[in-house]
């Protein structure tokens, strides 16, 4: 993949297989999709600062999550954050909003920083940091539409954290803005780091977010009944579901 045109089209492959297969991936992967062609219109329009490089960072940003779900698809290894988000499509018991949040984690805690680091010359991380910042605003600005979106399907997402009176961090207040401060401490500390130790930190980076991920799929709220109250209020027509989120608009 070298434009974002051929990411759409790879991700719009993976919602397909998602409808076909009722598989709760697709949640993700309509979201990001909506994500990657408002990017896509931010760089049209000239938003960015280097529209060349704002392009190569959304390629290699979205390869991380293509080549994850195609290992492991195949069986073969991928990160334990994208392991654990795919794992969590055969748990039925997970709300659509989880199963978002699952691919959110893995996508801007691990993959961003690692993307980030890598499409600008060692040890030259700072001038990418506003378009950086620039890329996760797009980012933030949609989680509205999807909620709009979700509450077509689902127990309207803002009782939730109203409902976990806000200590429900693990959800909605996993907060897009600390994950993208995360994301941006990766990249500097990457971009910083030998050749020789970067697999190592990566893989530090990896068990952190994952760590977040099975806060995600087990989140610390008072009352467990309250999670199957709320999934009891969502359709579980999943290929419907992912084509009300396809919806979305930018």
């Amino acid at each position: 993949m070298k434009t974002i045109e051929e990411v759409i089209s790879n991700l719009d492959q993976i919602i397909d297989w998602s409808i076909k297969n009722q598989n709760p991936a697709g949640y993700f992967a309509t979201t990001y999709r909506t994500m990657t062609a408002a990017v896509l219109q931010g760089i049209k329009k000239k938003k960015f600062q280097d529209a060349e490089r704002m392009t190569n960072l959304d390629v290699t940003f979205a390869k991380r999550y293509i080549d994850a779900f195609e290992a492991y698809q195949k069986n073969e290894k991928c990160t334990n954050a994208w392991y654990q988000a795919f794992e969590a499509c055969k748990n039925n018991n997970l709300l659509i909003i989880q199963h978002i949040f699952l691919g959110m984690n893995a996508h801007i805690n691990l993959d961003l920083g690692i993307s980030a680091a890598s499409v600008v010359p060692k040890g030259k991380i700072n001038p990418l940091k506003a378009d950086f910042y620039k890329i996760n605003d797009v980012i933030s600005s949609i989680n509205q539409n999807v909620q709009n979106a979700l509450n077509q399907v689902c127990y309207p997402i803002h009782l939730i954290d109203k409902i976990s009176n806000g200590k429900d961090n693990a959800i909605l207040d996993f907060a897009i803005s600390r994950a993208r401060d995360t994301s941006w401490a990766s990249a500097v500390a990457l971009s910083s780091t030998p050749n020789f130790l970067q697999d190592t930190l990566i893989n530090l980076i990896d068990n952190a977010a994952a760590k977040i991920s099975t806060q995600i799929v087990n989140p610390r709220i008072s009352n467990s009944k309250l999670l199957k109250e709320l999934k009891s209020f969502e359709s579980n027509d999943v290929s419907k579901n992912i084509e009300t989120l396809a919806s979305v608009k930018l």
